[in-house]
């Protein structure tokens, strides 16, 4: 028979609060030099709750989340817009090119150009 536990912790209500703010200012400013002490500042944790916080709830570092979201959205941008892979880059937070490539090949097994190309 398989139990189901229906009382949520308070403790575990706390951090999916704070991760929904973080999420959300990560959504909202991921086009913005962003750091942990601003994801941070922005569920009102210090940096270390912050880390913990995504270690716990989402299994990874805030900067690793936010690299991650970035190349999501610039590969949604690549996919449907012409724009100029630097225009993408810069506008999805990334500030140096190569990095960018870089990153993006990393996560998508392909570079920016032959990505936008493909879709």
């Amino acid at each position: 028979m398989i139990s189901i536990q229906t009382d949520i912790s308070p403790k575990h209500l706390r951090d999916s609060e704070r991760i929904k703010a973080m999420l959300q200012f990560i959504m909202d400013n991921y086009g913005e030099a962003i750091d942990t002490a601003a994801i941070a500042q922005s569920a009102s944790v210090s940096e270390s709750e912050c880390l913990r916080c995504f270690r716990a709830t989402i299994g990874t570092t805030p900067i690793r989340y936010l690299r991650e979201y970035r190349i999501e959205q610039a590969a949604n941008r690549l996919a449907i817009s012409q724009a100029s892979i630097a225009d993408i880059a810069a506008g999805c937070g990334f500030q140096d090119i190569s990095y960018f490539t870089k990153t993006f090949r990393e996560m998508k097994g392909v570079t920016p150009k032959v990505y936008q190309k493909e879709h």
